[in-house]
């Protein structure tokens, strides 16, 4: 019973520190702030999935084809 009121209480907490911090500051530098942070982490995540090195094919299950004009044919 008393962890339900603890948690109804700190609800009204959080939202009431949040409250007081957007009576503060404007809400449009917050928010252009945070899609900037957004986009940079979206940017390193991007990175960091073409970075990963491709995963291991067996060469004897693919079939390579004389018309098949693919770059890593070429770079052999």
């Amino acid at each position: 019973m008393i962890d339900r009121y603890l948690l109804i209480l700190l609800t009204v907490l959080l939202f009431g520190t949040a409250g007081a911090f957007f009576l503060l500051v404007p809400i449009l530098p917050t928010l252009v702030v945070s899609v900037m942070l957004v986009g940079l982490l979206a940017m390193f995540w991007l990175g960091l999935h073409i970075a990963r090195p491709p995963a291991i094919v067996d060469e004897e299950d693919t079939e390579s084809r004389a018309d098949d004009w693919t770059l890593s044919e070429h770079a052999r």
